[in-house]
C-alpha cells in the first residue's frame, strides 16, 4: 500500500505562496479527498482506506517532511498524538483522527469540555518527556472527538524557546469560554480570523 501511496503523491500540487497563510492545493488523485490545509502542507484522505492520511507538504517545503516523520518516531505510539505510519520525501502517511478542531467547534457552536484542556496539557507533558519542545498548538491543531483531545501537526516540536500560543489559548478558555458559552453559540469567522492575524503580528513584532 505504500508504494501505491508514493505514486500517487507524485499527482499532488501544493503550493506555500505566503508562510502566513494556508497553502493552496492545485490537484491531488480524485481517489482522495482534502480534509485540512495548513501553511505548510495540506492533508488528504483516501476514500477506500479513510482511517489514514497523507500529509503532503508544499513544493518548496520538502525538508519540513522527514523533520516531522523523525518526531513521529520519538512520540513513538501514543492516546495524544496520531501513530505515524511511513514517510517520503514531502509527506507522511499517519493515522486519521476523526473529530472537529477547536477553531471548527467555535464557527458551528460544538461544544468544547473542560475535559479537552486537561488531555492537551498532559499530551504536552508527554511530548516534554520524550525531548521534544512542543509548540505552535493552536485551535487548528487541536482535535476534539467523544469529549476528549487529541494533538495533530507536530512540525514545531523541536523549535527552540517558548511558545505561549497553548497558554493563551488555555487561558482565553477559562477567562471567555466558560462564561460565554451557551448551546449553539457560534462565532464568525471574520472575528476568528482577526484575532489569530492579531496574535501573529503580536508574536512576530515581540521576535523581531
Amino acid at each position: 500500500m505504500w508504494a501505491a501511496i508514493s505514486e500517487l503523491v507524485q499527482s499532488v500540487h501544493v503550493e506555500s505562496i505566503n508562510p502566513k497563510d494556508p497553502v493552496r492545493v492545485f490537484s491531488y488523485p480524485d481517489s482522495w479527498r482534502c480534509i485540512g490545509v495548513g501553511n505548510s502542507a495540506a492533508v488528504f484522505q483516501p476514500k477506500d482506506t479513510p482511517e489514514i492520511c497523507i500529509k503532503v507538504y508544499a513544493n518548496n517545503l520538502n525538508s519540513s517532511a522527514e523533520t516531522e516523520a523523525q518526531i513521529y518516531r520519538q512520540l513513538g505510539v501514543s492516546d495524544y498524538f496520531p501513530e505515524f505510519f511511513e514517510g517520503g520525501q514531502n509527506y507522511l502517511v499517519i493515522a486519521y483522527r476523526p473529530g472537529k478542531n477547536i477553531y471548527d467547534c467555535l464557527v458551528q457552536g460544538q461544544f468544547i469540555p473542560e475535559q479537552v484542556l486537561h488531555d492537551i496539557d498532559n499530551g504536552i507533558t508527554y511530548a516534554r518527556a520524550k525531548g521534544l519542545n512542543p509548540c505552535d498548538i493552536h485551535a487548528k491543531n487541536v482535535i476534539v472527538h467523544n469529549d476528549r483531545g487529541y494533538l495533530i501537526d507536530v512540525s514545531d516540536y523541536r523549535k527552540n524557546g517558548t511558545c505561549r500560543r497553548w497558554d493563551t489559548l488555555r487561558q482565553a478558555y477559562y477567562d471567555y469560554y466558560q462564561e460565554l458559552y451557551q448551546p449553539g453559540l457560534t462565532l464568525p469567522i471574520w472575528l476568528l480570523e482577526t484575532v489569530r492575524k492579531w496574535y501573529k503580528a503580536h508574536e512576530q513584532a515581540h521576535e523581531d
